[in-house]
């Protein structure tokens, strides 16, 4: 009690009290402190009025046994503790820590907690706010005796009421701080709703949790914050598939910004949950869904398959990604403007295509050429076709075993690039042309057209879009129908000097 009251002094103006005058405050304290209590509330008090009656309380609580009064007490800072005005707020603090040092925990607790609750029903956010930080303004060093399952209890509850607004959720914010701070040997036992509520609060991408969230790992056994998450997020994951709560997700509701700050956060851990965020993500890209949700999982996607230390992980669902995934946000749907999401499905599809083998890509292309012909026909998005163009590039480049249907199909979309208005889009495509001319055929129809059509451009009016085809042309393995193309198309060439050499080279 002694260290205490040192403690007690140092907030304390009135120090140099004499023992007579302690005597006098002690023997009337239930007129004294009605009166200042009155002071304090009264709507008509002036403000320094109220100051000087937060003073007195202040002081009152240093010298007398205020048990007894602490309900009312309570009630009193739950009107006036108010960020607004930073004298009031210092008195409040300063009377709350007093509270602390000087009452047992678990006499004062339980009245907070059930003073919070009552506001949490009532849905008075303002008073619910002033109670939780007074409850952290308590809880001081001395106090390890916290009963830390009545306040989890609150915090999960607030949460469940409030976890959309941001000023209450700054509250829990601080009391979570002080709790972890203060909370020694019953912390793991409720560190998944610790957890949970940091993630809540992590999702407004206000304030930076990383130092709490690193100190509740260190205190829960685990060896980073990455592991806290990917120990912690299996019951959060499960509970929001087996809810569906995804199905009627907008890009800010805070379901989604939670999961976002869940898959983020996981690191290399995030390989354990793979089955199930694709569930989830499945369905957040749906055609129906709003564009800007569409958009962000798709982002957050990118950032999932860039992860190095999960690239074997990401390279066994390679295959399941594109098919469950990037095919649907490739797809056009009218009156919706898709081009932003269309092509990060394609950027991020070209990069997962490097982890396919011949076989994947084989039974992909079925399903993947209808929607990869639609970005290449993009009239509106130059960048959606330099993309789609260079994605088809890496896939014929990587599938050597196209069957003839396929190439049917899809060959006439590489030829149409050729009469793109972008020169780049133009060069890009001739590697797919010279990819596609290097596969097997059991005719030789199709590629005699194919060389055919590209022969023509070999008199384009830019010199860079003649060289690529050249170059292409060179890389087809049939060098007696190149040329017998290139000796009928030479002749009505403008610009003979390059198709000359051609015929030279195959000759």
């Amino acid at each position: 009690m002694e260290k205490n009251q040192s403690l007690i002094n140092k907030v304390s103006p009135f120090t140099s009290i004499t023992l007579g005058q302690k005597y006098i405050i002690t023997k009337n304290l239930p007129n004294l402190i009605q009166m200042v209590l009155k002071d304090g509330a009264e709507f008509q008090s002036t403000q320094i009025q109220k100051l000087k009656a937060l003073q007195q309380l202040k002081m009152i609580c240093c010298i007398a046994d205020i048990g007894e009064y602490l309900t009312q007490i309570f009630k009193l800072l739950a009107k006036v503790y108010t960020n607004d005005d930073k004298y009031y707020l210092n008195e409040c603090k300063q009377i709350c820590y007093v509270i602390g040092l000087k009452i047992q925990i678990d006499y004062y607790l339980p009245t907070l907690i059930n003073q919070a609750r009552f506001e949490l029903q009532a849905q008075q956010s303002k008073t619910l706010c002033n109670l939780i930080n007074m409850i952290s303004e308590t809880i001081v060093h001395e106090n390890d005796n916290l009963d830390l399952q009545s306040l989890v209890h609150l915090i999960s509850d607030v949460e469940g009421v409030y976890s959309d607004c941001w000023e209450v959720m700054e509250c829990i914010y601080y009391l979570e701080n002080r709790i972890i701070s203060q909370s020694q040997q019953e912390l793991p036992i409720y560190v998944r709703q610790l957890f949970q509520a940091l993630l809540t609060i992590r999702s407004f991408n206000k304030m930076d949790c990383e130092p709490l969230l690193h100190q509740l790992s260190t205190k829960c056994g685990y060896t980073s914050v990455t592991d806290l998450h990917a120990n912690e997020i299996s019951l959060i994951l499960e509970q929001i598939v087996n809810q569906e709560h995804f199905k009627t997700w907008k890009h800010n509701t805070r379901e989604f910004l939670k999961f976002k700050a869940i898959v983020t956060g996981c690191g290399d851990g995030i390989s354990k949950y793979m089955q199930q965020i694709i569930q989830i993500m499945k369905f957040s890209l749906g055609g129906d869904q709003e564009v800007e949700l569409r958009l962000e999982v798709l982002l957050l996607l990118d950032k999932v398959v860039q992860i190095q230390s999960i690239k074997d992980t990401i390279k066994m669902y390679a295959a399941v990604m594109i098919s469950q995934l990037l095919i649907q946000s490739m797809v056009w749907k009218a009156n919706k403007p898709t081009v932003k999401v269309r092509k990060a499905a394609v950027i991020i599809t070209l990069y997962l295509c490097e982890m396919l083998t011949q076989e994947e890509i084989l039974e992909l292309f079925p399903a993947l050429a209808a929607p990869l012909k639609s970005c290449m026909t993009d009239d509106w998005a130059p960048d959606l076709r330099f993309a789609s163009s260079k994605l088809a590039t890496n896939l014929i480049k990587k599938c050597q075993i196209l069957n003839y249907e396929i190439i049917r199909d899809f060959y006439p979309s590489l030829l149409e690039r050729l009469d793109d208005s972008q020169n780049q889009i133009r060069i890009e495509i001739t590697y797919a042309i010279a990819a596609i001319m290097q596969q097997k055929y059991d005719s030789t129809t199709i590629l005699e057209y194919i060389v055919k059509a590209t022969l023509i451009h070999l008199d384009d009016s830019s010199e860079e879009v003649q060289r690529a085809v050249f170059e292409c042309l060179l890389k087809c393995p049939e060098k007696v129908v190149v040329l017998k193309e290139a000796e009928q198309a030479v002749k009505n060439f403008k610009y003979p000097r390059l198709c000359q050499e051609l015929i030279k080279l195959v000759s």
